[in-house]
């Protein structure tokens, strides 16, 4: 069965701040409020840290982050990078996990665009930086732990 988002207006306004042309920084918060229904919960125009305090330990919730101010190696160019954020806090049972991963493809459309993606797991290793590590291409693992 397919996610719904019940409140997409607030999202969409939220979105729309985020992704202004000036904003170097800024971030939002999806959670569930039924077994097949997310909600817009929160955004800010903070960082990583601000998202983090956000985020529950016993809930799957998705957000996007803007990563800006970032200097690409070799040249003078600096740019921004927005970022999917799959939190899978660490109290959330098996069972669920498996449910709610089916959701994750709708989830991404809802949050469009973003550059890259990052599961995490652990918020003590969930920072500026190494959000900006594991969403480099040429990372490897898109995975905090």
């Amino acid at each position: 069965m397919p996610v719904k988002l019940d409140n997409e207006s607030e999202l969409r306004e939220a979105q729309a701040a985020l992704f202004n042309v000036n904003s170097q920084s800024g971030w939002l918060l999806l959670n569930y409020v039924g077994p097949h229904t997310v909600h817009f919960a929160a955004g800010g125009e903070g960082d990583v840290d601000e998202l983090k305090n956000h985020l529950e330990n016993d809930q799957i919730q998705y957000g996007l982050v803007r990563l800006g101010g970032i200097q690409e190696k070799g040249t003078l160019k600096v740019t921004i990078r927005d970022v999917f954020i799959n939190w899978i806090g660490p109290e959330v049972a098996i069972a669920e996990k498996g449910k709610k991963s089916a959701h994750l493809g709708d989830v991404q459309t809802f949050l469009q665009p973003f550059h890259a993606e990052v599961t995490v797991h652990n918020k003590d290793n969930f920072n500026h930086q190494t959000v900006l590590d594991k969403s480099h291409p040429l990372s490897g693992s898109h995975v905090i732990d």
